[in-house]
């Protein structure tokens, strides 16, 4: 059997997990690895950025699986399919259909989420992206560049949320403290659990601290959103600074966002788990740059002197 496309594999690693196991990232690879007995050549083929093509589209399938929702994610990183996944096997579904599927599902589950495609797309051989001839017209390759990027990026979102699940309080509080500092606030220290009085971290934005911004970092999952009284607490605890940064890996109550606009004695900026993600990305904390590709456009002004 050769290396199936991209959107082959869903449905492989959906049938694969049917049998009720828990598995890593790292075992369902090794198990669609001998479930498809590749050739030595096919199992080295390796996508343009130097992965392993096989690894690389069993990892967006476990991921968009995950997203739409179909295999459900235990801790550390191990998932299991759930009955939506058993029920959707039922349909047997044909590959087309699945990816679909999938894409729909997201959208309605997450439709901040604007990187899933409308259109269909194959993956080449190669792991390139290869666009249906008779849809290639419905937009620019820009706009596809575009939208593969959204996607790659909320794909990438929701592996950065997953690890810090993996991880403990400890370590979340250290990330919040390491991107105010990448993002140029000032240098930072995670503050004793001991004594910190609710402050998790302390940003210091002039050299003698006199403008120190107060951090609050809560890791919860993604239903169970962050109060009105907990942001009251955390003001409370701010003890007359000027500025705090309230950090969730879930959300705020409508009741929790309202009071923090309207406080008038400091600054109070919350983020959730959606904009924490962005930011990470976007001042690059716990990523790390795979590949960079150079877009060419004709200069009209050379031609045109």
């Amino acid at each position: 059997m050769s290396i199936p496309t991209q959107t082959e594999m869903y449905g492989i690693v959906l049938g694969l997990m049917n049998d009720g196991g828990e598995y890593t990232r790292r075992s369902m690879k090794q198990k669609v690895l001998s479930y498809l007995d590749l050739t030595a050549e096919e199992t080295l083929q390796k996508t343009d950025s130097g992965v392993l093509v096989y690894e690389s589209r069993v990892g967006w399938a476990i991921s968009k699986l995950s997203r739409a929702q179909l295999i459900s994610r235990m801790n550390r990183g191990v998932y299991v399919i759930n009955d939506e996944g058993k029920n959707t096997l039922k349909e047997n579904l044909d590959p087309d259909a699945l990816w679909h599927r999938l894409d729909d599902r997201i959208r309605t589950l997450d439709p901040w989420k604007t990187g899933v495609k409308k259109q269909k797309q194959q993956v080449a051989e190669d792991g390139k992206v290869v666009e249906p001839p008779a849809q290639s017209g419905a937009v620019s390759p820009q706009e596809q560049i575009s939208s593969l990027a959204s996607e790659l990026d909320a794909n990438l979102a929701d592996e950065l949320l997953a690890l810090i699940m993996d991880h403990d309080s400890d370590f979340f509080e250290r990330i919040v403290v390491q991107l105010l500092e990448k993002m140029g606030y000032g240098r930072g220290v995670v503050t004793r659990r001991s004594s910190d009085g609710g402050i998790d971290g302390l940003i210091t934005t002039d050299e003698l601290g006199f403008r120190p911004i107060c951090t609050q970092a809560k890791r919860f999952s993604a239903d169970n959103k962050v109060s009105r009284p907990m942001v009251q607490a955390f003001v409370g605890a701010l003890n007359g600074a000027p500025n705090g940064v309230f950090i969730t890996t879930s959300g705020f109550t409508s009741e929790a966002i309202d009071y923090a606009s309207k406080y008038p004695n400091a600054t109070l900026s919350l983020i959730d788990g959606h904009r924490l993600t962005e930011l990470m990305i976007k001042y690059g904390l716990g990523v790390a740059t795979e590949r960079v590709i150079e877009i060419k456009r004709v200069d009209s002004d050379y031609f045109e002197e």
